[in-house]
C-alpha cells in the first residue's frame, strides 16, 4: 500500500495526489506512468507521473474525475493509502 502524502483539489473535478513511493520515485523518468488502484479489488488505471521527488521518495499525479474509479480516487484524503 502507498500512503497519500498530499491531496489537493485544483478545481472541482481536477485533483492532485502526492504519493509516497520511494522505489518508483528512484526510477521515474519523463513520460512514464504508474498504474493506480484504489484498493486490492479496484480497477487498474494508468496515470502519467506529473512530478517526482527522489529525496522525499514521492510521485505526484494530476487527474480529472470522470468516472466511478476516478471519483473513488478523488474521495481519498491525505493519510489514506492506495
Amino acid at each position: 500500500m502507498y500512503q497519500i502524502l498530499l491531496k489537493e483539489d485544483l478545481v472541482p473535478n481536477i485533483h492532485l495526489l502526492k504519493i509516497k513511493a520511494p522505489a518508483i520515485a528512484r526510477k521515474a523518468q519523463p513520460g512514464q506512468f504508474v498504474v493506480i488502484r484504489t484498493d486490492e479489488h479496484g480497477e487498474r488505471i494508468p496515470m502519467t507521473i506529473a512530478d517526482w521527488d527522489r529525496k522525499e521518495g514521492s510521485v505526484t499525479i494530476v487527474f480529472m474525475e470522470v468516472g466511478m474509479t476516478t471519483h473513488k480516487l478523488a474521495s481519498l484524503r491525505t493519510g489514506n493509502s492506495i
